[in-house]
């Protein structure tokens, strides 16, 4: 407890956390936003795919989608880490934060094997295998985001 207290007490978690500047914790804020945009969206947009929708839609390409998921994905977490020193005794106190991880941790678990899938193109061998991938992912990217966004409440 001693070195979160001490995490949210170093000038640059103080600085972000009462400076007006927009370069501040709301930069901060919109790049967590940005990074969760870029890893959620397309592993939406791939996993509709393999639950069947835009069937005339080839999945080999969107294999090149799995670049722009881990630039979003290191985008948010490491504003992420910097939004939770600012506050780190508060977050981590609250429960939602913990079912927030492991949705993320579940998530990105599931996104490796999704990407095994559109990879090898074992789709079409595995159809089972592929929607029920695809619909935990989706599952749990949705459950990360409303317990992200419901910890401002609890």
């Amino acid at each position: 407890m001693a070195f979160l207290q001490w995490l949210e007490s170093a000038p640059f978690s103080t600085w972000l956390k009462e400076s007006p500047s927009l370069l501040a914790y709301p930069a901060v804020l919109f790049l967590h936003s940005l990074g969760l945009i870029f890893t959620a969206g397309p592993s939406v947009l791939v996993c509709m795919r393999l639950l069947g929708v835009g069937r005339g839609l080839p999945l080999a390409p969107l294999d090149r989608f799995f670049r722009v998921i881990w630039i979003g994905f290191w985008t948010s977490a490491a504003s992420g880490l910097v939004m939770l020193a600012v506050d780190a005794t508060t977050k981590l106190a609250n429960p939602l934060f913990t079912v927030k991880m492991i949705f993320v941790i579940v998530s990105v678990a599931l996104m490796v094997l999704v990407r095994r899938v559109v990879a090898r193109g074992t789709a079409q061998a595995e159809p089972v295998r592929g929607r029920l991938l695809a619909a935990a992912s989706l599952a749990c990217w949705v459950g990360a985001i409303a317990a992200g966004r419901f910890m401002a409440y609890f």
